[in-house]
């Protein structure tokens, strides 16, 4: 068959020497000496034809699979400087001494590569691995052949994009960012090198060779892939703090590309001398809200740049006009300002009277520490999962040590199911272990709690949604709100009755919902088609747990997310509510309310709630964001509702509360 079929094409040619499908001539010789020869077989399964990538750590070549009758691309690890082989040779030669240990170590880094990708091999936006495997002294990757030009390619050829073809690639690149992002890898290559335009407003992206995990504790030695206007200035150095914030400069950088036509100034030379021009002055036409959106995906300072690619695309999906970077840096350094002129003016204001508590959050002061004297402090902290969980343990600590540097303060960040486990086992005995500072959800607050009502009359309760309800003794404050959501099956809607909402108060649910308990339920209502069961009730911090066993599965199955309401309004109740330990000494439990307030604050609200669906935030001005970003496809019904209005349960969680009403006939 090797004889008959093409190297080039694969399309079978017979005896002709020239294809004729191709016009490829039979024993051309490869590109380069050290590479395969077109015909060479590897696993005994495929065949290798011609090059179609060089990079210094390996050659890509176009093959055919055997077994499946299919062409592939077949990634082979040569690493320039570290092996070589000669014409026609098949087995690579490992240079000694140094150098070998050097290919090990990229070798081991290579397979990574190859597991990073098989992550994703039935996303449709992400370049699919087949296989992977070790043989000729060196290894492989087995990859999905994309027929479809690069956007490298696309670019060089047309110059630049409209401004709408450009958005639509870019929202295309950041949802499957997402998905990287959510398996916990950076990808630290995002260019048009690395990305195929597959059709209208769908990519793929491949090439993960530089990719880390980011839980990663630090850098490899291994040298830093740059490539010059993609690469974020914290990626020239190779032990500077690594988030997915490098890969949004990278998306920044392409999608400024797209709009003007011309690759961003090299990270280096902007830390240096600052001269990226904006959009608009290169030329071109483009909206104000995109060119604001672009550049603060390629701020420099990190923290000034979205957080995340569900940021970035819902400030395109929204047309969100956002703060050009050096506007948010230049608020920030007022806020600063004026918070210390204030706290001068107070204290020259009150002469010799020492002011303990002195609070205004967000912009408007904060709380004077001066009088908390050094301590240690644990902080147990409740978060959607583990990853939300590292993300808000690592703000809340930065952020403590800025604003509080003689505490000496730990974190420990729990999913729910561990949270509740850890909590329990700390309570059985009274509660003489529980740390310092924890969420009180599910326990009785006020058994081990310290009065916090002290920190709440030191606050402007107008700044945060029902704090300002809050009365006499306060043994927990509240940080989120939940309210009540029923997640419809659409394949089942019919029995269902195409209702647009669940009001207790006049109607009681049928057998037709379930509650949103546990997995079994979900189940119930989207998987098992015997079921009756065509909707469950849950709150918000339910909608992942649906979205697994819905559009996340094979073949996926379609909802839709509508109101539970009582009187025509939405039912809800406080969350990721915390204490301060009733047993710990005055001081600490005075560092411990701080600390509390610090959950309150602009950074960690949005930190904790606007990149998941874990709660609403209370406080006002990250609830605004919320709103514009948050309450979009699934959720966009919330937007018809006030939620300064929202009745609020006191105990138990909405499922409870529901089965409660359901049981009162919604009294």
């Amino acid at each position: 068959m090797a004889n008959q079929i093409c190297f080039q094409c694969f399309k079978i040619k017979g005896d002709y020497e020239v294809c004729p499908h191709c016009g490829y001539v039979e024993n051309t010789k490869a590109e380069q000496v050290y590479q395969l020869a077109p015909g060479t077989i590897l696993h005994n399964r495929y065949i290798i034809g011609t090059s179609i990538g060089i990079g210094g750590f390996g050659i890509t070549y176009k093959a055919f699979d055997t077994a499946l009758s299919v062409v592939v691309a077949v990634k082979e690890f040569y690493p320039a400087g570290l092996v070589n082989r000669g014409e026609g040779e098949v087995k690579v030669g490992i240079f000694s001494g140094d150098k070998e240990g050097e290919f090990r170590r990229q070798l081991a880094r290579f397979l990574e590569e190859a597991r990073n990708m098989a992550a994703f091999s039935k996303e449709k936006d992400i370049v699919n691995v087949y296989d992977y495997f070790e043989e000729n002294q060196t290894a492989y990757i087995i990859m999905e052949y994309v027929d479809a030009p690069l956007l490298k390619e696309k670019l060089k050829e047309q110059g630049r994009f409209p401004e709408q073809e450009a958005t639509g690639y870019m929202l295309a690149i950041l949802d499957a960012l997402a998905k990287i992002h959510k398996n916990g890898i950076i990808h630290k290559d995002i260019s048009p090198d690395n990305i195929f335009l597959t059709g209208p407003d769908t990519i793929k992206i491949f090439d993960f060779g530089a990719a880390k995990f980011q839980e990663t504790e630090t850098e490899r030695t291994e040298v830093v892939v740059v490539k010059a206007g993609y690469t974020p200035p914290e990626q020239y150095r190779s032990k500077n703090e690594q988030g997915f914030f490098m890969d949004i400069y990278a998306a920044g950088a392409v999608y400024y590309e797209m709009v003007t036509g011309e690759k961003p100034m090299d990270a280096p030379d902007r830390a240096e001398k600052d001269e990226l021009k904006k959009p608009s002055e290169c030329g071109v036409p483009v909206e104000e809200w995109v060119e604001r959106v672009i550049l603060k995906a390629l701020a420099l300072r990190p923290e000034l740049r979205f957080q995340t690619a569900g940021q970035f695309k819902n400030a395109i999906l929204n047309k969100k006009k956002v703060e050009l970077p050096e506007q948010e840096l230049k608020r920030k350094q007022r806020q600063r300002r004026a918070l210390a002129i204030g706290s001068a003016a107070v204290f020259i204001i009150v002469g010799g009277i020492v002011i303990l508590w002195q609070t205004v959050f967000s912009g408007r002061g904060k709380i004077d520490v001066s009088q908390i004297k050094e301590d240690t402090v644990e902080v147990w902290l409740l978060a959607e999962d583990e990853e939300a969980g590292e993300e808000l343990s690592e703000a809340f600590l930065e952020d403590a040590k800025e604003k509080c540097p003689q505490l000496d303060v730990t974190v420990k960040a729990f999913g729910a199911e561990e949270y509740q486990k850890a909590i329990s086992q700390e309570t059985k005995d009274g509660g003489g272990s529980l740390p310092d500072v924890f969420c009180t959800d599910g326990l009785d607050a006020e058994r081990y709690c310290a009065d916090s009502s002290d920190l709440l009359h030191t606050m402007d309760l107008s700044s945060y949604l029902y704090l300002d309800g809050l009365e006499g003794k306060a043994y927990e404050i509240p940080t989120a709100m939940q309210v009540g959501v029923a997640y419809v099956n659409s394949e089942k809607e019919m029995a269902f009755g195409g209702q647009e909402e669940v009001e207790l108060t006049t109607e009681k649910p049928s057998d037709k919902f379930g509650y949103a308990d546990d997995e079994a339920a979900l189940l119930k209502a989207f998987q098992y088609e015997a079921s009756d069961v065509c909707a469950v009730i849950g709150d918000l911090s339910d909608m992942d747990s649906v979205r697994e066993v819905t559009v996340d599965k094979m073949p996926p199955t379609d909802f839709r997310a509508i109101p539970v309401l009582q009187d025509r309004k939405p039912i809800g109740r406080m969350e990721y509510c915390y204490g301060v330990n009733k047993d710990i000494p005055r001081n600490r439990q005075e560092a411990g309310m701080y600390l509390i307030s610090l959950l309150l604050s602009d950074r960690l609200q949005g930190v904790a709630y606007m990149d998941n669906d874990a709660g609403i935030p209370l406080n006002r001005d990250v609830l605004k964001d919320y709103e514009e970003n948050k309450l979009t496809t699934y959720l966009a019904f919330l937007k018809e509702y006030d939620l300064e209005d929202v009745r609020l349960v006191e105990d138990g969680d909405i499922c409870q509360a529901v089965r409660e009403r359901i049981a009162g006939n919604g009294k």
